[in-house]
């Protein structure tokens, strides 16, 4: 094969600016002290980088919600145990210990004025916040989860916490949302205040007013303009505006409380009406979940829910260790609930008809209630704990990340330096072999 002196000067244009190009790079990486500057200049090492910062983000990710979370448990924890040192001062020795068969009325109005003291102690701590949530609300922590009526009744996000009574009358479950009648449903009895009736929503046309149906077959049907009532939220102003329809039919005090901003669509029906909750419900209100997903392998199950196993649940519903519900123990009904269970031991000590041998199992029901409470406080200790050895876990875990990706993305100050004078040195000496290679022209001699 021939060689031309052309095909030389090409083959080393192309090689000179090979390295020129090279020191190039070392320039940039002396200056950057990276790796690559672009996908296409190391697709391997880039693609591992997105890698590596993904697993970053999702690790900083899951700090950030345990640093929430772990926030959450150290201002619960603390409430419930100021609701333990109100309890265990209603069990010493000058309170219900200090009870005896021989204490006169005026002794023993002392002691339940205390208890109805404390009972109003209990409530502050069990209605804490975080932030702008309420802890102890379970699934629902936008309001406030406790409230005593005007009888000294406690409630649980509107249900009475030992019969199940909705404070607010009847209600129904509708659309992702409770809606309560706020006593619009006359209650004198099951017929008037539409127990077990369903609400259906049907379409009314676009431009008509909207209107109900009289009541039949346990099926109260409202007819709505679905063009402008399109969310929860414009069914309840739609409601409110409906006023009295029948007898004991009152829309005016409805309240929604749930998703408001779901679509309502026609034909959609609420559950059957109800105004009180059965106590396997409160047990499910008790038991409520809240899952965070903390990087313990998020799994879903075959039902497509969330595994709870690998999943850290944040729920703390008051009930849960405060008590509800009743319990009958030799033949005497009490409840189960501490608060509760305080008003009747005053109760008892009020009674004109006081012995110890009445307010004797009101006592030691307390005690076993105390313990359980106790026992929850405990509990919550432990995920604490759990919560403090997954940080340690992840703090480092991260740093191991962040390392391993510098490693992809960087390169030693050393290394930039050594690498670009190693390129320059390249550089110039393919421009002294060049000076040997290349032949002079006419131009050379004229310049």
């Amino acid at each position: 094969m021939r060689i031309t002196l052309g095909m030389i000067n090409r083959q080393y244009n192309k090689n000179l600016n090979a390295a020129l190009n090279q020191l190039n790079s070392g320039y940039l990486k002396t200056t950057t002290l990276r790796k690559f500057e672009k996908t296409s200049d190391d697709p391997f090492s880039a693609s591992k980088a997105y890698q590596l910062r993904r697993e970053y983000e999702e690790n900083q990710t899951y700090l950030d919600t345990l640093d929430s979370v772990d926030s959450q448990f150290m201002t619960s924890e603390s409430a419930m145990r100021s609701i333990y040192s109100v309890i265990s001062s209603a069990d010493s020795s000058d309170v219900l210990q200090g009870i005896t068969g021989t204490m006169n009325q005026d002794d023993r109005k002392i002691i339940a004025d205390k208890l109805r003291q404390m009972q109003k102690a209990i409530v502050a701590p069990a209605n804490t916040k975080f932030g702008d949530k309420y802890v102890f609300g379970g699934s629902e922590m936008d309001e406030a989860p406790f409230s005593v009526d005007g009888d000294g009744n406690l409630f649980y996000r509107g249900i009475n916490v030992d019969t199940g009574e909705l404070e607010n009358g009847t209600a129904a479950n509708f659309n992702g949302t409770l809606i309560e009648f706020g006593g619009g449903f006359d209650t004198t009895d099951a017929a008037a205040n539409y127990k077990d009736y369903v609400l259906k929503i049907t379409d009314a046309g676009e431009g008509n007013s909207s209107w109900v149906d009289p009541p039949t077959s346990n099926l109260i049907t409202l007819h709505v303009d679905l063009s402008k009532v399109h969310t929860n939220q414009d069914l309840l102003n739609e409601l409110r505006s409906m006023g009295t329809k029948f007898t004991g039919l009152d829309f005016s005090k409805v309240r929604i409380v749930g998703d408001m901003n779901r679509t309502v669509t026609d034909g959609m029906e609420s559950s059957a009406i109800y105004d009180s909750v059965s106590m396997d419900t409160m047990g499910k209100l008790a038991n409520e979940e809240m899952l965070a997903n903390l990087g313990l392998g998020l799994q879903l199950d075959e039902d497509g829910k969330v595994d709870s196993q690998s999943a850290f649940n944040t729920s703390i519903p008051g009930i849960s260790f405060l008590g509800y519900g009743t319990s009958n123990t030799d033949g005497t009904e009490m409840p189960d609930n501490l608060y509760s269970l305080l008003g009747k031991i005053a109760d008892q000590l009020e009674s004109d008809d006081f012995s110890m041998d009445s307010i004797q199992p009101y006592l030691d029901h307390f005690s076993d209630q105390e313990n359980k409470l106790l026992s929850e406080i405990t509990k919550m200790g432990a995920k604490s704990n759990f919560l403090s050895t997954l940080k340690s876990n992840l703090d480092p875990m991260g740093d191991k990340i962040l390392e391993r990706d510098q490693n992809v993305e960087n390169v030693e100050p050393e290394d930039a330096i050594t690498d670009f004078y190693m390129q320059q040195y390249a550089y110039q000496a393919a421009l002294s072999i060049g000076t040997k290679i290349i032949s002079k022209t006419l131009l050379d001699f004229m310049y």
